[in-house]
């Protein structure tokens, strides 16, 4: 008979004993396993109905308890001791940092080590620093600093200690510390620094680089040395080594301010706040100065270029123009100063132009005032224009246009015609205050010898201290020859006495040079002091009363206070006349002698220049005189002031 296997579907308790038959077919049916694990599942379900509620009440108690004990209420609870988590710890070795900029610029920084500030997730403190910002030209700006902090968010990198800023074209910085955003290409600074660039060096106690604009500011006492682009002039080459003020080309530049802002875009360096610049021995101060160069103080291209202490000369820039602005004071090593408005210096053409209210000194007397100054180094000349008053001491000089020649030591003073304001052709002027002399004083020579001639009264009588005044078309003067010649219907009076003629020569010693900006001009003896003077062309000397004297030239010695008169002379009263070949006037006494002397030619004729009585010629071996009863009478003291006297 067949047996059949019986399968429940109820599954057997693991563990649990298997009752089995002859044929080891396991008997379903036996529970037992499943009601004990049901009886534990019911205890668990009992603790937790009872051990949840009693956990939520001691957690409100205990927190309950803290309350109280903050508050100062009950027993307060120990201290937990949590783990805390050191810096050290999080310590990285030679981490790298790298980013991108929009403009496709990029940079990198790379430490020694790095610490998480954990008080600021962002912030990571770096030992022994490294980078290297570049732009989107290629232009490379690297760094180097003993220790910085670096922003991960904002990309900032403060750096200190012992910093090195090198870029490419020579800039070089040192610094103490630095703010770089490395993401603008914006270095900062608020600490004394030093920045060597192409131009030269500049320090300054704070300082901003913007690579991207290549712009550079610096703030707070501000030197800088530009040096010259190209060599220094030969040392035999003195032709023009001081034609220019200010501004000569191969000679380095040091300026002083409050303030510098450099745009190596538009080439223009520009100086604010005490401008105090020097060239040369040479001083000039202003408000503001703008430098205008050519080159660049960080050249373009990604080509690191050599140190400019390894090339000199060989980079950097060339200065084009300096310009000074509002009230500009120039001071030469020999102590000439120059004051004006603005002051305009070009290298290029090698000119220097100084504009409004133009002032020039030197030394304690000599002064030239205009109202513009042009100097040119190639023609080495000197010309103010304008209102232009050269005084020297007492002695002054009035015109529109003066020209120094430097080469020459000539000066020129005219007054041309002012096309832009409508001013035609004016005449110039000169006030000369002779050296003091006595009243009545007597020459001692052969001037004072009236024997054989004809003498007359006091007419011709002045002050011999009275100043001589000049008017002229033109002046020239030869600081060399120590000659001033005035030409043009030139007119000169001195008190009561006036000279007419068509050129005028003054004698005088000292120095007249204005112009002049070496040192020899103004240390070359004493100031200018007329000593006499020399008329030519068509002569004419007029007394206060009238009385006149012509002659073909005539001779003014200042000290003595005696003009003589040569050639064919005629002194005339009204209608009377007489005629010599000489008059010598003693204006200290005002007496005036005529007479002739022998010479070569004594055998000539002179004929009466009034017409005389019916145009009489006389012998030229002895005065002559024609005299009209009428006129002498009309005045006793003139009748009684013509006396002759003739030798024995």
């Amino acid at each position: 008979m067949a047996t059949a296997a019986v399968t429940s579907n109820n599954t057997a308790v693991a563990g649990s004993p298997a009752r089995a038959s002859g044929n080891s077919i396991v008997i379903a049916g036996d529970r037992t396993q499943s009601r004990i694990a049901a009886h534990r599942h019911s205890q668990r379900v009992r603790i937790l109905k009872i051990g949840l509620p009693l956990a939520a009440v001691a957690t409100v108690a205990i927190s309950t308890m803290n309350i109280l004990g903050n508050a100062g209420i009950g027993p307060a609870l120990p201290p937990i001791e949590v783990p805390q988590i050191v810096a050290d710890n999080l310590k990285m070795h030679n981490p790298h940092y790298e980013g991108f900029n929009a403009d496709g610029g990029r940079y990198w920084v790379k430490a020694e080590t790095a610490q998480q500030d954990l008080k600021s997730l962002t912030a990571i403190h770096l030992q022994g620093i490294t980078g290297e910002l570049t732009d989107a030209k290629k232009q490379k700006t690297n760094l180097v600093a003993a220790r910085g902090l670096f922003d991960n968010n904002t990309n900032v990198l403060e750096l200190y200690d012992s910093i090195d800023v090198t870029g490419d074209g020579g800039l070089t910085a040192k610094l103490t510390r630095a703010t770089i955003r490395t993401k603008e290409n914006i270095i900062t600074s608020d600490q004394p620094s030093t920045i060597l660039m192409g131009a030269g060096q500049i320090t300054s106690n704070q300082l901003t680089i913007r690579q991207k604009a290549k712009e550079y500011t610096f703030v707070d006492n501000v030197r800088t040395h530009m040096k010259p682009k190209e060599a220094q002039p030969a040392a035999g080459d003195q032709s023009a080594d001081q034609a220019l003020p200010f501004g000569k080309p191969g000679e380095p530049v040091d300026v002083e301010a409050n303030r510098l802002d450099i745009d190596d875009v538009k080439k223009t360096a520009f100086y604010t706040g005490k401008v105090v610049a020097t060239q040369a021995g040479a001083t000039m101060t202003a408000p503001e100065m703008t430098v205008t160069y050519e080159g660049s103080v960080a050249p373009e291209g990604g080509n690191a270029a050599k140190p400019v202490s390894q090339a000199p000369g060989s980079q950097g820039t060339k200065v084009k123009q300096i310009l000074a602005t509002d009230t500009v004071v120039l001071k030469q090593p020999n102590g000439q100063t120059a004051t004006s408005h603005t002051a305009l210096f070009d290298t290029i053409s090698n000119t220097a132009v100084l504009e409004g209210d133009v002032v020039l000194t030197q030394g304690d007397d000599k002064k030239a005032v205009g109202d513009r100054v042009d100097y040119d180094q190639t023609a080495q000349t000197m010309v103010l224009t304008g209102t232009v008053v050269v005084t020297q001491g007492p002695n002054v000089l009035r015109g529109r246009r003066l020209t120094y020649h430097r080469t020459t030591s000539k000066m020129q003073l005219t007054s041309p015609a002012d096309q832009s304001s409508g001013i035609g052709a004016g005449r110039i002027t000169a006030h000369f205050v002779r050296p003091s002399a006595k009243a009545g004083a007597q020459s001692t020579d052969d001037d004072q010898d009236n024997s054989g001639g004809i003498s007359f009264g006091a007419a011709f009588k002045t002050d011999p201290n009275s100043p001589y005044d000049v008017v002229a078309e033109k002046l020239d003067v030869d600081d060399v020859a120590k000659t001033a010649l005035f030409t043009g219907n030139v007119s000169a009076v001195q008190g009561s006495i006036s000279m007419r003629s068509q050129e005028l020569t003054a004698f005088y010693t000292g120095n007249a040079g204005i112009g002049s900006t070496d040192g020899a001009a103004a240390a070359a003896g004493t100031p200018a002091s007329l000593t006499h003077l020399t008329a030519r062309k068509k002569v004419v000397v007029t007394a206060k009363d009238g009385q006149t004297a012509t002659g073909d030239w005539a001779e003014v010695d200042v000290k003595k206070n005696l003009t003589t008169l040569g050639g064919a002379v005629v002194l005339t009263q009204g209608k009377n006349i007489v005629n010599g070949t000489r008059l010598v006037i003693d204006m200290n006494t005002g007496e005036a002698t005529i007479k002739t002397e022998p010479t070569a030619t004594s055998g000539a004729v002179m004929t009466s220049r009034e017409g005389g009585a019916n145009g009489e010629v006389f012998k030229a071996e002895r005065p002559s005189a024609v005299f009209y009863p009428g006129q002498l009478k009309k005045s006793k003291i003139q009748a009684d002031s013509w006396q002759v006297r003739t030798s024995p």
